[in-house]
């Protein structure tokens, strides 16, 4: 029996399930969840540091899923124009799974509610109704009722919606339910049916008002709109090939400016008496607008003052923090192009074509790895420099900066006193 099918996984363990892809061939580059041939697989990112207990394995699986979700469908990332969401990776909507068991944990199964006026001695009295449809007894000139009318609610379980949304469920605990528990519910007997199930759902949707039940609705919407017309699919995957655009992004997002594009630098032809950007004849080769060189990161400290420094940031996502090899470090040409960068920004200061001049301006790789410190997240390794430039300026020197991978993937908003960090250990080194 495959893990997707217990009802009691306890034997199962969610560690033999898991792999570190600094561990991995070098040719299997995805990090994500994938269940293919009754087989769970989670790859962790490169650095990532292994949990000591399930709860914590699980928590680091739900922060892996956050992490892939909030910077792969961001409008704005840099992700989807590097063609993130190709067939091995973002295409099973787990968040609708997700909130399918967060939901029947708190709430239970969904059930339309019917309200039913039933006459009663007991129970809360509707007296308008009351005094249309029982006949009192008179005493001694007082009234008397020794029948009520009473409001009952009633829950139709047969209802097909109720039945629809126990099907979504089962469907969601048989592929994630292991994140929160062992226990799986039993499978509903309601065959499944795209078509019907989509029409029923549609319809109540368009009737309903409580915002809870319509997020409720649009979720089971994705769930059916993801299952194989059979429903016997189990196969799933959510994930990535290209975790180094997420790695892009968490530093951008960590360290960066807002801002960037006037510090990249643009290439131009003339041809014919007429001047071209070569930028828009990479969008047109490309399919997305992007500069042939673009530093991943600009990062400012003291901004808008005398002291004024820029960091120009480059995201690896290479595996010398776990390998030591020197051929996982940045090659010639992104350490020519980190200086050509640097230069690039110092000769618009210069000029005024950027509003404030930086007091000094540095260079660094950001590449992952798993610290083996509690208060280490980021770790100076040494630097990188080129012949043809003299020693007389910081940016020359392009150092190489360890981050921790989970360190990171936990707090990648953008955070003063991260950046302050990063800003001392490149300038102290």
């Amino acid at each position: 029996m495959s893990v997707l099918e217990h009802n009691n996984i306890s034997s199962f363990s969610l560690f033999d399930a898991c792999s570190y892809n600094a561990s991995l061939s070098e040719k299997d580059y995805f990090v994500g969840i994938k269940y293919e041939n009754e087989s769970l697989r989670i790859n962790f990112p490169l650095g990532y540091k292994r949990a000591s207990t399930e709860e914590e394995l699980k928590k680091d699986v739900l922060n892996l899923i956050g992490v892939l979700s909030s910077l792969s469908d961001a409008n704005e990332s840099f992700i989807q124009n590097q063609k993130i969401a190709h067939k091995e990776n973002v295409v099973f909507p787990i968040h609708a799974y997700l909130y399918l068991i967060k939901d029947f944990l708190t709430n239970g199964y969904y059930f339309e509610k019917e309200v039913v006026y039933t006459k009663s001695s007991n129970g809360k009295a509707n007296w308008a109704k009351t005094a249309r449809q029982v006949k009192p007894l008179l005493q001694d000139d007082s009234v008397f009722y020794t029948e009520f009318i009473t409001r009952k609610v009633k829950h139709n379980e047969n209802e097909l919606i109720s039945q629809i949304h126990q099907y979504c469920v089962w469907e969601s605990f048989s592929k994630i339910g292991w994140l929160f528990s062992s226990f799986v519910p039993i499978k509903p007997r309601i065959k499944f049916n795209k078509s019907l199930f989509l029409s029923i759902i549609k319809t109540k949707l368009s009737q309903t008002f409580n915002e809870k039940t319509m997020l409720l609705f649009n979720y089971m919407i994705d769930v059916i709109e993801f299952l194989d017309k059979s429903s016997e699919t189990k196969n799933f995957t959510y994930g990535t090939n290209e975790f180094e655009y997420i790695w892009e992004s968490m530093v951008d997002s960590a360290f960066g400016e807002k801002n960037k594009t006037k510090y990249y630098p643009h290439c131009y032809w003339e041809i014919d008496g007429k001047e071209y950007s070569s930028d828009q004849l990479e969008f047109k080769q490309l399919e997305f607008k992007q500069s042939a060189l673009r530093p991943d990161t600009i990062m400012i400290t003291d901004k808008g003052t005398e002291n004024q420094k820029t960091f120009v940031l480059d995201s690896k996502y290479y595996r010398y923090g776990e390998s030591k090899h020197l051929n996982h470090l940045p090659m010639s040409g992104s350490i020519i192009k980190q200086i050509a960068y640097a230069e690039y920004i110092e000769n618009k200061e210069n000029s005024g074509e950027l509003k404030h001049k930086s007091k000094a301006i540095y260079n660094a790789f950001i590449m992952p790895y798993e610290s083996k410190k509690a208060d280490e997240n980021m770790k100076f390794v040494g630097s990188a420099r080129t012949d043809y430039k003299a020693e007389d300026k910081p940016y020359y020197k392009i150092k190489a900066i360890l981050v921790d991978t989970k360190w990171l993937m936990e707090n990648y908003n953008r955070n003063d006193k991260m950046i302050r960090e990063l800003a001392e250990l490149i300038e102290r080194k």
